[in-house]
């Protein structure tokens, strides 16, 4: 039922939160209007009305995944310019650990966006626009690596393209383990593991 006095943007969120429980709980290929009616509790009106389709229902999940990241996609204007004490691999560490299924709310938000990831592969304009976003991180994660590389921080025995594709897969490989083989990789487990993964990949 829907709140007395509901905005139409409160709604929108409302409605939008619905679908990200319902993908974090049974994946996109269940997130039809029908099913998003009955966990909300009305029928499919107010999802037509506020996203008109399912794709564009999708989407806008797809783009809230990232806006809700911690992480800073803009590139820096001079990397030489981070303080003295900065320490690139702890850095990039703690950049990884807010995209880890580390906690409820990160488990489902990293769900949400692998099951997103894997729809966008058989939709080639939202594919192509989280493409987007991940060039827009990978442009800022090379500029840390390249300046911690300066620093002698970094390994130069790989590129920095290579380390970057290294960083990211290793990161989304321990999200889905841990999402997807639980008993095996437990959330406790998951930040020790990455964070040794990290320092033994990046370190000279």
């Amino acid at each position: 039922m829907a709140p007395i006095n509901e905005t139409a943007e409160e709604r929108r969120e409302r409605l939008m939160s619905v679908a990200t429980q319902l993908i974090a709980r049974d994946g996109v290929a269940a997130c039809t209007f029908r099913n998003l009616a009955r966990d909300a509790g009305c029928s499919t009106r107010p999802f037509t009305h506020a996203f008109g389709t399912r794709d564009a229902l999708l989407r806008e999940v797809a783009l809230r995944t990232w806006t809700e990241a911690a992480f800073d996609h803009d590139t820096l204007d001079d990397p030489a310019q981070l303080p003295a004490g900065w320490d690139c691999i702890e850095d990039l560490i703690a950049i990884g650990e807010d995209f880890l299924p580390c906690s409820p709310a990160l488990r489902e938000r990293e769900r949400v966006y692998i099951e997103i990831i894997l729809h966008s592969l058989t939709q080639p304009e939202l594919g192509e626009e989280l493409l987007g976003f991940s060039r827009a991180a990978n442009r800022r994660i090379v500029q840390l690596l390249e300046e911690g590389q300066r620093r002698g921080q970094v390994t130069t025995a790989q590129s920095t393209a290579d380390l970057v594709m290294a960083f990211w897969s290793f990161q989304e490989g321990v999200a889905l383990t841990s999402l997807y083989e639980a008993s095996e990789l437990p959330m406790e487990r998951v930040l020790p593991i990455w964070r040794a993964g990290v320092r033994a990949l990046l370190r000279p």
